[in-house]
């Protein structure tokens, strides 16, 4: 389905006013540095794709990313005072972990079409000792449905932020790969297919990162650099 680009839509105007002050929070929590700025498409659908870290790297995203974004993010914060508020009145999605949510897909699906920004974290929770874990395939699903240009996004040190040992305003770096369109291969299984993106997508993300924080895709980057 082609994409159907939209103006302004309700959050937008309570979205950007909270960019300045995610902006101010980065830059008092920690020193961050940002390389690959540049490939981030302007228009158009975009799935932006990153490893999960922290509670504090939607925040680290909407900070760096100059386009409006619309987050999954898990069913039980819409449940805590304020931050629940936000996240409905500026539209991001609920989901609910642990298996497919189909109607955050179709959601997604939704804004991708209007030519929007989307962002996921497909590991669905956050990486412990900070090392990549298995993604699940609806990123996939959401990349070939959708036609949307995947942004892999690779980050590090998010989870020291504001933790006892993480000391006074941690380093943070910030990896923006190519943006590219999945094709599922001809003649290839939809199954075997959804499976095969995903682990492309999770493997760009981690060949940007140090090969201590690769977790379940080190092996396989590591056979294919020795080719």
């Amino acid at each position: 389905m082609g994409s159907r680009i939209t103006g302004k839509t309700p959050g937008d105007f309570l979205y950007n006013l909270l960019r300045p002050l995610a902006w101010l929070l980065l830059h008092v929590v920690c020193r961050y540095q940002v390389s690959g700025s540049e490939r981030i498409p302007a228009t158009g659908p975009l799935l932006i794709v990153a490893n999960h870290l922290s509670w504090f790297d939607p925040i680290l995203l909407g900070s760096i990313v100059p386009r409006r974004i619309w987050f999954f993010t898990k069913i039980e914060a819409f449940a805590w005072p304020v931050v629940g508020w936000l996240l409905r009145r500026t539209g991001q999605i609920p989901v609910a972990r642990g298996g497919s949510d189909r109607a955050a897909l179709e959601q997604a699906l939704t804004y991708l079409y209007e030519g929007k920004a989307v962002a996921i974290f497909p590991e669905g929770t956050v990486a412990r000792k900070e090392r990549m874990i298995a993604a699940h395939t609806g990123v996939a699903m959401l990349a070939l449905r959708s036609g949307a240009t995947v942004l892999p996004i690779a980050h590090t040190g998010t989870r020291r932020i504001l933790r006892k040992h993480g000391g006074l305003r941690p380093s943070i770096t910030v990896q923006v790969g190519l943006p590219y369109v999945p094709i599922l291969p001809e003649g290839m299984p939809r199954k075997v297919g959804l499976q095969t993106i995903t682990k492309d997508i999770m493997e760009q993300i981690a060949t940007m990162l140090p090969p201590e924080q690769r977790g379940v895709y080190a092996d396989q980057i590591a056979q294919e650099q020795e080719l």
